[in-house]
């Protein structure tokens, strides 16, 4: 797959791409993943998982959002808010991005996408995951089954993403596959 992306994104990515000295792995996510696969046209932010050891890209997250002025959501090792999704890079797919030479460039899972904005549940997040269901065929199993092993990996309570998962079923339901 070609990478599509958002101009923010992009612009970091390649400020990114300069500044590495080795190649590295990030992962877009949330806005960023829904714009690289056509879903969404504009984010108003940086999103992306890194490795922990990776250290020289957390740190160019920081002084990114210092330098620049532009929010880097940035999540360590697949842990979203509460939840550690172990197998997450496993899940994700490579797109060719020759122009990031020192990069590795993948994008979430669709599940995963919303399950992570599940998390969540704002009114954006909502509007993100009505245009994935919208556009992609999304399983109810297997999405009820992506749950469960969030579920499983919780690190702290997990009644919001019980209720928030419950509301994305009941509000989102009918356009899923069986």
């Amino acid at each position: 797959m070609h990478l599509k992306m958002d101009p923010l994104a992009y612009q970091f990515l390649e400020n990114l791409n300069a500044a590495v000295k080795r190649k590295v792995t990030v992962t877009l996510i949330g806005g960023n993943a829904l714009c690289a696969l056509g879903l969404k046209d504009r984010t108003r932010d940086v999103d992306l998982v890194v490795r922990s050891t990776q250290r020289e890209v957390a740190a160019f997250c920081r002084e990114y959002l210092q330098r620049y002025k532009v929010k880097v959501d940035f999540f360590v090792d697949g842990l979203f808010h509460s939840v550690r999704v172990a197998d997450y890079l496993q899940k994700a797919f490579s797109v060719n991005a020759p122009e990031f030479p020192n990069l590795e460039v993948k994008i979430l899972n669709i599940y995963d996408v919303i399950l992570t904005k599940t998390l969540r549940f704002i009114e954006r997040d909502q509007v993100d995951i009505k245009n994935v269901v919208s556009q992609m065929p999304i399983s109810a199993s297997e999405l009820d089954n992506r749950a469960n092993y969030y579920l499983k990996h919780f690190l702290g309570p997990k009644d919001d993403f019980i209720q928030n998962y419950n509301l994305l079923k009941r509000a989102f339901g009918h356009l899923f596959k069986p």
